[in-house]
């Protein structure tokens, strides 16, 4: 609408000189259009400069996430230094349990994202938005025409990630799929795994000497053994990378 009375304010100065032949009504007249035609100006650059008519109104949403890997085998969020300066990440992991296709925060002026460490088994995003709107529907109906509502100002991502969850680069995690998809690295973890379970089934048996016949037992504890030392292989290949 303001566009609106900016062209009337042209079009009765205009007029005003043109078509107006007496002094008073003539200046009494421009004065008016003048005013009319200064205010929308003034208006319409203090809305885009300014935002005049516009508060800034600030929304937080949580969402729990769910591991950037997507085959099921690891708990983990991984990032992409951005930038020359590499301060700030693009944090990449997935929205759904089981998820084929990961997501990503985006890379532009407006998001910050930061990371902090939790006690918890699962992970969330807490997402922060500063927008700038209209504080009216009658400044919106003067100044709406420039459709700056909703205006993104600022975007925060903070993920909160349970202890337990691995943090690596993308660089770090191809680092980490190449090694551990080596047939090298596949026999000696083989072997080392075999004599872990055996050595952890052999303690179990000492201290319950009723599991050397219980086979049901003996293949749960030896699942137990396996998983802990995949455990173990993991956080010591993941620590050689960093």
């Amino acid at each position: 609408m303001v566009v609106v009375t900016l062209v009337i304010g042209a079009i009765a100065i205009f007029a005003s000189f043109i078509y107006i032949e007496r002094l008073l009504p003539r200046l009494i007249c421009t004065v008016v259009a003048g005013a009319i035609l200064l205010g929308s100006i003034a208006g319409i650059v203090g809305n885009y400069y300014e935002h005049f008519g516009m508060h800034k109104v600030t929304t937080t949403s949580s969402k729990q996430i769910y591991s950037a890997d997507t085959t099921g085998k690891m708990k983990m969020i991984l990032f992409q230094p951005i930038g020359t300066a590499g301060k700030e990440n693009v944090y990449i992991y997935t929205k759904k349990a089981n998820a084929k296709k990961v997501s990503h925060t985006k890379a532009n002026e407006y998001t910050n994202n930061k990371l902090s460490r939790i006690k918890s088994n699962k992970a969330y995003v807490r997402k922060t938005e500063v927008r700038w709107q209209y504080k009216s529907d009658a400044y919106k109906f003067w100044f709406g025409i420039a459709d700056n509502n909703n205006k993104l100002v600022k975007s925060t991502n903070h993920f909160y990630i349970p202890n337990e969850w691995f943090v690596l680069s993308t660089t770090q995690a191809k680092e980490l799929r190449k090694q551990m998809s080596s047939q090298s690295f596949q026999a000696q973890a083989k072997k080392q795994a075999t004599a872990y379970v055996g050595s952890k089934m052999k303690e179990a048996i000492m201290k319950d000497p009723s599991l050397m016949t219980d086979k049901k037992r003996q293949g749960e504890l030896g699942q137990k053994f396996a998983a802990e030392y995949q455990a173990v292989l993991l956080k010591e290949t993941i620590a050689k990378l960093k």
